[in-house]
């Protein structure tokens, strides 16, 4: 059932739009269920509705809890980095308090990304699971990690093509450190899954390709999927997230990842929920 929640990180405030999967009463005991923190495209200009409910429903016929970060954009003269991240580590901390309500597996907690959302994820993964880099970030503490990462044609450095220009980079973050992703992060980073086509013309494969070797590099669990066509964007490729009337985001071949994630999660020991 979606509802509506509104968190605050200091004088900041975002939107969640939560998923939180009703109680079975049939069951003789309690399941606790994983949940995955959807974080959409939109090129930091919106959240794309495409990454959003569409994902959402997966992850419940899945038997994941879900909910959509509604993460800083470019506005009110407002930079996304860092805001986006402690943003990002006031949802998971928020959704600690949530885990005996909603019967959530906080050990179990995803991270979801698509596009722009690629940068916040892979940017959490180098700075905010260490507790030294986190408390230069967050005036908190973070009370729960994710248990690891998928991430849908990922924007990883902001010099690769996507952004247009170091001017646009230099907007969505001043400090150049949140740039190149692949330079920063470190072992603490948690397991990813990768998917993106090769033909993709607004966030090169580079992206995923460099982060993916520096994750092989480091020792980090990781799987990558990349599909000979399709334009970025993709989201399921399927017709949920399909314009009335056209075909461009319909990819038989790259909608296969949904299915290739869910073995994936069933390897790390996600599902099957029990």
């Amino acid at each position: 059932m979606l509802t509506k929640e509104t968190l605050k990180y200091q004088d900041t405030s975002f939107d969640l739009d939560t998923y939180f999967l009703d109680k079975i009463g049939d069951f003789t005991k309690e399941v606790k269920h994983p949940l995955a923190i959807i974080i959409p495209g939109g090129g930091f200009n919106f959240h794309t509705d495409r990454e959003s409910q569409p994902i959402a429903m997966k992850f419940a016929a899945a038997g994941i809890h879900s909910v959509v970060f509604h993460y800083q954009l470019l506005k009110d003269g407002k930079s996304v980095f860092p805001l986006a991240l402690q943003e990002l580590a006031t949802t998971l901390n928020w959704l600690k308090t949530q885990a005996e309500v909603h019967q959530i597996d906080s050990d179990k907690i995803l991270l979801i990304s698509f596009s722009a959302g690629g940068s916040i994820v892979t940017n959490f993964n180098s700075f905010m699971l260490n507790e030294s880099t986190c408390s230069e970030i967050f005036d908190g503490k973070l009370e729960v990690q994710p248990y690891a990462n998928i991430m849908g044609y990922p924007v990883v450095d902001m010099t690769l093509g996507w952004p247009k220009t170091l001017d646009d980079a230099a907007k969505m973050s001043p400090d150049k450190k949140f740039w190149k992703a692949q330079e920063t992060v470190t072992k603490d980073a948690k397991p990813f899954f990768i998917w993106q086509t090769v033909t993709d013309q607004t966030v090169p494969v580079k992206n995923s390709l460099i982060y993916a070797d520096k994750l092989n590099e480091l020792g980090i669990p990781y799987e990558l999927h990349l599909f000979s066509n399709g334009p970025h964007g993709l989201s399921l490729g399927t017709y949920q997230v399909q314009e009335p009337g056209g075909d461009k985001y319909l990819n038989d071949q790259a909608s296969k990842w949904w299915d290739l994630c869910i073995n994936w999660l069933t390897q790390i020991k996600v599902l099957p929920v029990d």
